[in-house]
């Protein structure tokens, strides 16, 4: 009996250590998928929804003087990846933090404002860009499939 008695208790030490090393893996992977997500501000897409990506390269057009549609830089840093994690590519020596020139986080409705209001960064300056409410949905769905 005393020997059954032991191995129930082995058994359960176990068990209870299994028990713990499995959440702890569970926990550690959750958390590596939540830091793979995106920022609220960056899967907001209540402008780009209203727009068409197709008008919107058209747009982009009068942005090319100064923007790629790549991560290459020339005037100002090419948007590439403006609305993923990482951003887009900016020069050696320039960091934004993941936010804005003006300070303010990458959502469409603060690019929406940059684009409208413009504004001076580390790289240079941003001319105010007249657009419609259309016109500017339609540059923020484009500008959502530059990756």
């Amino acid at each position: 009996m005393k020997r059954l008695s032991a191995w129930m208790f082995v058994l359960f030490l176990l068990a209870l250590i299994a028990g713990c090393g499995g959440n702890n893996q569970a926990a550690s992977s959750s958390s590596s998928t939540a830091s793979n997500e995106l920022p609220a501000a960056l899967l907001d897409t209540s402008i780009s929804a209203k727009g068409n990506a197709q008008r919107g390269q058209a747009i982009f057009g009068q942005c090319q003087a100064c923007h790629a549609a790549t991560k290459d830089m020339l005037v100002g840093p090419g948007l590439a990846g403006l609305f993923s994690a990482n951003g887009p590519a900016l020069p050696k020596g320039v960091d934004y933090n993941g936010l804005l020139p003006n300070g303010k986080e990458r959502s469409e409705a603060n690019v929406a404002e940059w684009i409208h209001i413009g504004g001076s960064g580390k790289i240079g300056y941003m001319p105010p860009q007249e657009l419609t409410d259309q016109q500017m949905a339609d540059l923020m769905a484009y500008l959502r499939t530059l990756n």
